[in-house]
C-alpha cells in the first residue's frame, strides 16, 4: 500500500466525515428543538423508547449487516471486473431486501405492543400504551432506512461516500419541519406532537431513499429489483447473513437491554440515555463508521487475485494507518466527552424544558461514554476486517460476551449510580471486546500494524489538548460568564484549537493532505 494509497483513503475517511458531520450536526438542530418541545419528562422517555423499538430492524439488517454480506461480494465483482454480475446480484440483493423489509415491517407493527414491552417493562400503564402507537407509525420508517443502507452500500464501493452519510439531513430536515409546523405553528403538545415527530421521521426516511435510489442508478443501468435465489452470489451473501445477523442481533439485544434496565430508573430516566447517546454517537460515527466505510471496500478490493500473505500484510499495514489515525483524532473527542460534557449540552441542548438539571443529568452519562470512543471505534474497524476476510461469524461470538458482560455490570451499577451504572457497563464491555477481536485479528494476520505507534507524542498531545481548555474553563468559572453559552464556545473552542495546533506540530495530523485531491 503507497503513500498515495494512504493519502487517498484519508480523504475517502475525511470525505465520510464531512458527510457524517453535516448530517449529524443537522441531527444536532433536531434534537434541539426535540430537547425544546420535550425536554427530558413523560413524553420524551416515550419517544426515545419508541424510537429504539422501530431502530431494530434497521440495525438488524441495515449499513452493518450489508457491510459484512453485500459490500465486500459486490466490490470483488466490480475489482475483477465483472460488472454484468455485479450489477445483477446488486439488484437480486434489493429485491431480496425488499420482501424482508416488508415483512419485518408488518410483524413489528403486529407486535408493537410485546416490543414496547420488552424494551419498556418499567413505564406505568399509560405511558406504555402511548409507546405501543408510536412504535406503529415509526417501524415502517426503520424498513425503508434499511433500503437505503442497501443504496450506501452501492456508492460506497464506488467510491462515492459524501452523499450517502450526508443523506440523513433529509431525514432529520423532514422531523425538524414537522416539529416546527405542529409544535410552533399548530401549536400541538406532548402526544399529538409527539406523532407529528414520528410521521415527520417517516416521510422523510422515504424521501432520503428516494435521492440515494436515484444517486445509486448510474452505476446499476436499471433500478428494477429482482427475486433471484439462484444467483450464486446471492447465496454467498446469505450464508454470511446467520452469523451477521446473530452478531447484530447480539448487539441490538444489548441496546435493549439498556433501555429495557433504564425504564425501571424513572422519569426522564430513557430520554437522559438518549440523549447522551445521540451526543457520543456523533463522534463515534466520525471515528468508527467513517474508516469503516472507506476500508471495507478497499480491503475486498485487495482480496481478489492476491495470496494469503500478501493480503494479510496489506492488512496491517492498512490496520496500522487507520488505527494510529484514529487514536489521534479520538483524543479531543474523549476529553470533550469526559471533561467538558456540561460545556456541550449547555450549548447544545439546553433550551426551553431542557433546563440546567437535564444538563447535569444527561452529562454524567456523556462523560462516561466519552472513554467508550476508542474502544468502540477499535472493534468496529476490528470487525470490519474479518467481514472483508470473509469471517462474520469470529465478531458475533465476541458480541455475545459483551452482551453478557455489559448486562452484569449494568445491573449490579444501576440501583447505586442509575444510568451512569448503565452506561459503565456498556463502556467496560466495548473495552473488552475490542481486546478479544485485537487479539484474534493479530493472531490471523500476524499483527495490527501498530509497531510505530507514537505514544510518547500522543501523551504529550493530550496534555496540551487537555491544558488549556481546562485553564480557560477554571477562570471564567470566577467570573460572571460562568456556565454561559460563551463560557461554553470559549472553552470547546480552545480545545479545538490546541488540539489541530498540537497535532500539526507534532506531526501527527496533516489537514492539509486531507483537503488535496486524489
Amino acid at each position: 500500500m503507497s503513500q498515495g494509497d494512504h493519502a487517498r483513503e484519508g480523504r475517502s475517511a475525511a470525505v465520510v466525515a464531512g458527510g457524517i458531520l453535516s448530517s449529524k450536526l443537522v441531527g444536532l438542530v433536531r434534537q434541539r428543538i426535540t430537547a425544546h418541545f420535550f425536554g427530558i419528562g413523560f413524553v420524551a422517555d416515550v419517544i426515545a423508547a419508541a424510537f429504539r423499538i422501530g431502530n431494530v430492524s434497521q440495525n438488524l439488517l441495515g449499513e452493518g449487516t450489508l457491510s459484512a454480506s453485500f459490500i465486500p461480494i459486490y466490490a470483488k465483482l466490480r475489482a475483477e471486473e465483472r460488472h454484468d454480475e455485479a450489477e445483477s446480484f446488486a439488484r437480486a440483493a434489493l429485491g431480496l431486501l425488499a420482501v424482508v423489509v416488508i415483512l419485518v415491517s408488518a410483524i413489528g407493527v403486529a407486535l408493537a405492543p410485546q416490543l414496547s414491552l420488552i424494551v419498556a417493562a418499567g413505564f406505568e400503564p399509560e405511558k406504555l400504551a402511548m409507546t405501543t402507537r408510536l412504535v406503529r407509525i415509526i417501524f415502517p420508517m426503520t424498513g425503508i432506512l434499511v433500503l437505503c443502507a442497501w443504496a450506501l452500500g452501492v456508492l460506497n464501493t464506488h467510491r462515492r461516500f459524501f452523499l450517502p452519510y450526508a443523506a440523513p439531513i433529509i431525514w432529520s430536515a423532514a422531523q425538524i419541519a414537522a416539529l416546527i409546523i405542529g409544535g410552533g405553528w399548530l401549536l400541538y403538545s406532548g402526544e399529538a406532537l409527539a406523532r407529528v415527530l414520528a410521521f415527520g421521521a417517516l416521510a422523510g426516511a422515504g424521501l432520503e431513499f428516494l435521492a440515494l435510489l436515484t444517486a445509486a442508478k448510474p452505476w446499476l443501468k436499471s433500478l428494477r429489483p429482482q427475486f433471484d435465489t439462484s444467483n450464486p452470489h446471492v447465496r454467498e451473501a446469505a450464508k454470511r447473513l446467520p452469523a451477521v445477523i446473530l452478531g447484530r442481533g447480539v448487539i441490538q439485544l444489548s441496546g435493549i437491554i439498556d433501555t429495557l434496565l433504564v425504564s425501571f430508573l424513572g422519569s426522564g430516566a430513557n430520554a437522559t440515555f438518549a440523549y447522551a447517546q445521540m451526543l457520543y454517537l456523533l463522534p463515534m460515527s466520525l471515528l468508527g463508521t467513517g474508516e469503516a466505510a472507506v476500508s471495507l471496500p478497499a480491503m475486498a478490493r485487495e482480496t481478489a487475485g492476491q495470496d494469503v500473505p500478501t493480503q494479510h500484510a496489506r492488512m496491517r499495514q492498512r490496520l496500522g494507518v487507520i488505527l494510529t489515525r484514529v487514536i489521534v483524532l479520538s483524543v479531543p473527542a474523549t476529553i470533550a466527552l469526559a471533561v467538558f460534557g456540561r460545556e456541550i449540552i449547555g450549548l447544545l441542548l439546553q433550551t426551553g424544558a431542557f433546563d440546567t438539571r437535564s444538563t447535569v443529568r444527561v452529562a454524567a452519562a456523556v462523560s462516561v461514554y466519552g472513554f467508550a470512543l476508542l474502544g468502540n471505534a477499535s472493534v468496529r474497524l476490528f470487525a470490519t476486517t474479518f467481514f472483508a476476510l470473509g469471517d462474520t461469524r469470529t465478531p458475533a461470538r465476541y458480541a455475545v460476551v459483551r452482551v453478557v458482560v455489559s448486562t452484569v455490570i449494568a445491573v449490579s451499577l444501576m440501583r447505586r449510580y442509575g444510568v451512569v451504572g448503565v452506561v459503565v457497563g456498556a463502556t467496560s464491555a466495548a473495552w473488552l471486546e475490542a481486546a478479544m477481536l485485537g487479539q484474534k485479528l493479530r493472531s490471523r494476520i500476524g499483527g495490527l500494524g501498530l509497531q510505530a505507534l507514537p505514544y510518547g507524542r500522543l501523551t504529550l498531545l493530550a496534555a496540551t489538548t487537555l491544558g488549556p481548555a481546562w485553564a480557560v474553563r477554571t477562570w471564567l468559572g470566577t467570573t460572571s460568564y460562568a456556565d454561559s453559552m460563551l463560557a461554553s464556545v470559549a472553552v470547546l473552542g480552545t480545545l479545538g484549537l490546541t488540539f489541530l495546533t498540537g497535532a500539526m506540530r507534532l506531526g501527527l495530523l496533516d489537514p492539509r493532505s486531507l483537503l488535496k485531491r486524489g
